[in-house]
Formats: C-alpha cells, structure tokens, sequence
C-alpha cells in the first residue's frame, strides 16, 4: 500500500515538472517572439528614416565612410553587397512593418488580452499585410513616376519592377513569420501552472 502511493507520488512529480518545463519552454518562445518583433521594428524604422533622408539629401551617406552603417542606408557604392542592400533589402520592408504593427497593436485599448484576440485572427493579420502591401506599392509608383511630385525617387542600383516583386515576397515571408509573434504563452498555459495535480496524501501504516 505504501509502495504504491510512493509510486504515486513519484508519477505525479514527474508529471509536474514536466508540465514545468513545457510551460518554460512556451515562455521563452513567448518571449523571443517580443524580442522578434522590437529587433524588426528597430530595423524597419531605422532604414525607414535613413530613406527618408536619402530622399532628402542623396549625399548624406558619406558621412558613414567605409562602415558596414552604410548599409542601413538606400545607397550603393558599386560593389555587389552595395546592390543587394539597394534592391533586396526590400523583402524586409513588410515583416519589419508588420513587427511594427504587432508591437502597436499590444497597446490599443483592452490590452494585451484583447490584443491577443485580436492577433490570433488570420484575417486581421492578413489585412495588416495588405495594408502594408499597398502602401510599399504606392511608395514604388511613386518613386518611379512621380504621380504626385513628392521628393522620391530611384537610385542607383534600383529596378522599378523588381521592386514590386521583392516586396510581394515580403508580403508572402511576413505571414508564417506573424505566426511567430506572440506576447505571452498561448491562452489557457498560464492557468494550467496553477493546477497541476496534487500529490495523493500517504495513506497510514
């Protein structure tokens, strides 16, 4: 009798400390999730606004030199790693948006569990990939016609029709990759910590 409540209890343990480690495990995939979104988001924004002043003034890229900074910059120097930065860094653009998005989208009213819901949707994170697909679009007319006379345009390097066909790869990368975020361990996780199954009292003699 005492064996086998001792087997019990043994089970039970194990049992818990599994449930543990699976419970460790999903928050630190919660966690790089969060990291997974600020890293983008920091990338996005920063070649975001070194666009917007290479629009501005071309030649501000020569105050980096030689430094591999030059290459959060629209620009080229000739060389093939120059070019890649140029035209491909693009397929970038719409998940760095989307990290964006997701980060905003934990601050909106109701918090993060309402954000949760509201991430979980396929369609809302669809139209959040829409949305961007379709600014990055305007943004490359533009660039190429100048429909509206803003101060934008093609640099060295940069092909216009290749540019709408990185960014719908982007479109197409971003949405596994919103699989991926997330801002806590997935709903019903946390309350499974608190109920773990209690050890079965030792019975006497």
């Amino acid at each position: 009798m005492r064996n086998a409540a001792q087997g019990a209890n043994l089970s039970s343990g194990r049992g818990t400390a599994m449930s543990a480690r699976a419970i460790g495990s999903r928050q630190a995939r919660s966690s790089w999730g969060v990291l997974l979104a600020v890293a983008l988001a920091v990338v996005g924004l920063v070649r975001l606004a070194s666009d917007l002043l290479t629009d501005v003034d071309p030649t501000w890229v020569s105050v980096l030199g030689k430094s591999p900074l030059r290459l959060l910059a629209r620009t080229t120097d000739g060389s093939v790693a120059g070019d890649l930065n140029v035209q491909y860094f693009k397929v970038l653009a719409i998940p760095c948006g989307l990290a964006v998005l997701f980060l905003v989208n934990g601050g909106m009213t109701g918090g993060i569990p309402a954000a949760e819901r509201r991430w979980a949707r396929p369609r809302f994170r669809l139209t959040c990939i829409a949305a961007l697909a379709a600014l990055c679009t305007f943004c490359e007319i533009e660039k190429a016609t100048h429909l509206l006379g803003l101060p934008t345009g093609l640099v060295e390097g940069e092909r216009a029709w290749l540019n709408h066909a990185i960014h719908a790869a982007g479109a197409i990368l971003a949405y596994p990759m919103s699989l991926l975020l997330r801002y806590r361990p997935a709903a019903g996780t946390e309350a499974a910590a608190h109920t773990f199954p209690k050890n079965p009292a030792t019975p006497e003699g």
